[in-house]
């Protein structure tokens, strides 16, 4: 049943505030201001001792909840908190401290508040009151039926919240409630329920108080508990760590050596052995096994150390057999990924998928590996397969231009997927692997712009690809960007007047340019999908927007000459071009004919559509065909 939006005052609503046992009066605290500091401290400190034993009353459904959270998270899901005010926040704090304390990826744990991020320290009027903002604010995420709402209310009735868990259910997500009243409206909502009822505060209706407390210590068994279900910890070690500088080194040494019971010198020994892998160190060490022994069993016991050290190792070598491969195109607007599978010595392609982009800039290094892997576990759920049997993954990402980038997200990836073949290059790169040619000239217009050929002799020439904002000249958000100023200043008579200005507004849900231009500055790279609607325009008969088309065919022009200039007396013998832009036939046409008209001696452009095939490809040859004389 939908949620009413209902942010009235009227006298419903004031009684029904009244009745929760949050909001009463705590006879207590009657003379609380006429008390000294002493007295104060004590009377809080009594009520804070009456918290513990009220969430004790709640371990079963902790502990049922935990578990289901934990099965979810192996399938690729996520644990997600939604609240307002105090509530948002405790979750927000509760989920930040993952990813140091645990080493989980980031976006494994994800705090929402009502208002976004400034609500951490300044409340945003009414935010809290808006159903709709909840559920926005989970589809924002590309909520799927892996994931887990804990939607947090101490009162149990926030509609932030509802409408968060109304979303939660809509999609088939777990949904749980966190309240700290009984028979709460939040719980309704819930398949489960943990009400916590901390009763009258010292300050009437100050929950950042006692329900606060009750909420972090039922929020701490929540994390921590699905951690260790999860195999973070060796008995009270935190142990899932990867040694990647001096400092967490040293660490690692010490873990190892008090997990193993051995000297620092062994530990050290054992860790560089086991490439700086903690838990494959602590393994190796005590059990005795080599490395990729110690490995195998620790992927047969689902990563836990205690159960690897009683996993044999013959039964953790049993390998599926690979014969899927992935391929991956991160764009700046979407994530496309695609699976084969071999059926003999054939590839069958199947239909692929686009999400919420992950991206280096956006989501930091650990961040994108966890989002791919979100993915690419999707994928083969969707189709009955399993995690083992992917054999390579070949993955292009814009925001990831340097070697040592890719051979990071190489490597976090591969930890995802043990014994799989990793490569990650440019999303750039992908065009070259489409067209079978690795010294093709290749030009993107995507969500950004750029130009991109590798001659031979180890050079490697470029022009454009600075970002959104900085250049990128002739991309989808610059020629969105364009769009939009053209709008602004029609409105105000400084420029012709044009049907961009109808459209644009239609698709922001604005009303005019100044809301348009508010709407840019929060949408980041998504402003980038407004380009094809200036294109429409352009093939509409609209001057503004096709001047601005124009304006855009000139600069990516420009990036594809810059290179070739810079090539000296090397000439391509392929020309590949791809991005959103490129899909529009009217663009592609001109595009070609306006480059080719220059009289340059240069080979026809080839047009990629989906660069994701050319992972794909790539991926399909990393994997040693399975008789020795097939090609």
């Amino acid at each position: 049943m939908p949620i009413a939006d209902d942010t009235s005052d009227g006298p419903t609503r004031i009684d029904s505030l009244a009745a929760l046992a949050t909001e009463t009066r705590n006879p207590l605290a009657a003379n609380l201001d006429r008390l000294d500091a002493e007295s104060i401290a004590r009377l809080m400190n009594g009520h804070d001792a009456s918290v513990a034993p009220v969430v004790a009353t709640q371990m079963q459904a902790i502990g049922c909840l935990i578990e289901a959270i934990v099965e979810r998270l192996r399938r690729g899901g996520r644990l997600i908190f939604t609240g307002a005010g105090t509530s948002g926040r405790l979750g927000v704090l509760d989920a930040a401290e993952c990813v140091p304390t645990f080493q989980s990826p980031p976006g494994q744990v994800t705090g929402l508040i009502a208002g976004g991020m400034g609500a951490m320290f300044r409340a945003v009027e009414g935010a809290e009151d808006s159903p709709g903002l909840g559920a926005a604010d989970l589809r924002a995420l590309g909520l799927d039926h892996r994931d887990c709402v804990v939607g947090i209310a101490a009162s149990g009735r926030t509609p932030y919240v509802l409408g968060a868990l109304e979303e939660a259910a809509r999609v088939g997500a777990l949904t749980a409630a966190l309240a700290c009243v009984q028979n709460s409206q939040i719980g309704a909502l819930a398949s489960h329920v943990i009400e916590v009822e901390t009763g009258p505060e010292v300050l009437m209706g100050s929950t950042r108080l006692r329900a606060g407390t009750a909420t972090k210590l039922v929020l701490n068994t929540l994390t921590t508990g699905t951690m260790i279900l999860l195999g973070k910890t060796h008995g009270d070690l935190m142990v899932d760590m990867s040694a990647t500088n001096d400092k967490l080194r040293l660490r690692a040494v010490r873990l190892v050596a008090m997990a193993a019971a051995v000297d620092s010198d062994t530990a050290r020994e054992g860790l560089v052995a086991a490439g700086n892998e903690v838990k494959t160190a602590i393994v190796s060490l005590i059990s005795a096994r080599n490395v990729d022994e110690s490995r195998a069993c620790l992927k047969a016991a689902g990563g836990h150390v205690a159960r690897a050290l009683v996993t044999q190792p013959g039964v953790a070598g049993d390998q599926v057999p690979r014969s899927v491969v992935v391929g991956i195109d991160g764009g700046g607007t979407a994530l496309k990924v695609r699976l084969a599978i071999r059926e003999g010595v054939q590839w069958r392609r199947l239909e692929g998928s686009t999400g919420h982009p992950a991206l280096p800039i956006t989501h930091g290094l650990d961040g994108t590996a966890f989002e791919w892997r979100r993915r690419i576990l999707a994928e083969l759920e969707r189709v009955g397969l399993d995690a083992g049997e992917v054999g390579a993954v070949v993955a292009g990402t814009s925001g990831a231009g340097t070697t040592v980038l890719q051979a990071r997200l190489s490597s976090l990836l591969a930890a995802w997927f043990p014994g799989t073949r990793v490569k990650v290059l440019t999303d750039v790169g992908l065009l070259a692997l489409a067209a079978a040619d690795p010294a093709a000239l290749c030009l993107v217009a995507g969500t950004g712009s750029i130009a991109w050929w590798e001659p031979g002799d180890g050079k490697c020439l470029r022009a454009g690809g600075f970002g959104p904002g900085i250049g990128d000249e002739g991309g989808g958000a610059w020629l969105a960007d364009e769009g939009i100023r053209a709008v602004c200043m029609a409105e105000d008579g400084r420029g012709p007047e044009t049907s961009l200005r109808q459209v644009l507004l239609a698709a922001t849900e604005q009303t005019d340019a100044r809301g348009l231009a508010n709407w840019r500055q929060g949408a980041g790279r998504a402003a980038a999908g407004l380009a094809r609607l200036v294109l429409e325009q352009a093939s509409h008969g609209d001057t503004v927007a096709g001047s601005l088309r124009s304006k855009g065919l000139l600069h990516l022009r420009a990036l594809a000459q810059t290179v070739l200039r810079n090539g000296g007396d090397h000439r391509p013998k392929t020309l590949v071009a791809g991005g959103g832009l490129f899909n529009d036939a009217a663009f592609w046409q001109a595009f070609t004919e306006s480059f080719h008209s220059r009289g340059m001696d240069l080979p026809e452009w080839t047009r990629v559509v989906d660069p994701v095939d050319g992972a794909l490809g790539a991926a399909e040859r990393l994997l040693p065909s399975p008789n020795p004389g097939s090609p």
